[in-house]
């Protein structure tokens, strides 16, 4: 983004208002910009929560794409009710009772022959483990270096979002062609692996 944007349409990610800053989604597809609480005071607005849409100016900053102004603001609709699920029966109700199937009768052979030998039981399958797949899908997320230990070459990310502080090592500090963080830098990370202990496959700095 090269020069400024007039009345984009964009989405209100998230805004923390005890950080004074939060991120809208670009109508179009294209990105994220970022919002700042001083473009919010001096359009005289209040701060937004999750879903508000808004017309807005854009340019690029110092952490990438940011609002610059607002024109106007749409809240969010209101989600739909939950669907009521029907009422389970009270434990101990009769239960409808299954006919039991007919026996039939054995067959006579024909010809008065002996009745075939059992066959022999086919030999146990043996079971393949499957190899393990990656869990969830990467998410590129912002945050900030809680801590990073020379000793161990590990520390932690904590998100801007909420969720888990996320862990990174020396590999991948050099994979993303770093050799160390200071505690309290802000990261721009990619990160995969379940919503409780999510690892960092790339960190940048911005």
């Amino acid at each position: 983004m090269s020069e400024e944007l007039k009345n984009v349409t964009a989405t209100v990610k998230w805004f923390k208002p005890e950080k004074g800053f939060g991120f809208v989604r670009l109508a179009d597809g294209s990105g994220e910009a970022f919002l700042h609480a001083s473009v919010l005071a001096a359009a005289a607005l209040p701060n937004p929560v999750e879903g508000t849409t808004m017309v807005c100016d854009m340019a690029q900053g110092a952490k990438g794409p940011q609002v610059v102004a607002i024109h106007s603001t749409t809240p969010p609709e209101a989600p739909p009710p939950p669907r009521a699920r029907p009422p389970r029966p009270p434990r101990g109700a009769a239960q409808p009772q299954q006919q039991p199937f007919p026996q039939q009768s054995p067959q006579p052979m024909m010809g008065g022959g002996e009745a075939p030998a059992p066959r022999a039981p086919k030999p146990p399958r043996e079971r393949r483990e499957r190899p393990a797949e990656p869990v969830g899908p990467a998410v590129m997320a912002y945050g900030t270096v809680r801590w990073y230990n020379l000793d161990s070459q590990s520390g932690l990310i904590e998100p801007w979002e909420d969720g888990a502080d996320v862990f990174f090592d020396r590999a991948t500090l050099r994979l993303s062609g770093l050799e160390i963080v200071a505690d309290g830098e802000d990261v721009r990370y990619l990160a995969v692996g379940p919503d409780e202990a999510p690892t960092a496959q790339r960190v940048e700095l911005i």
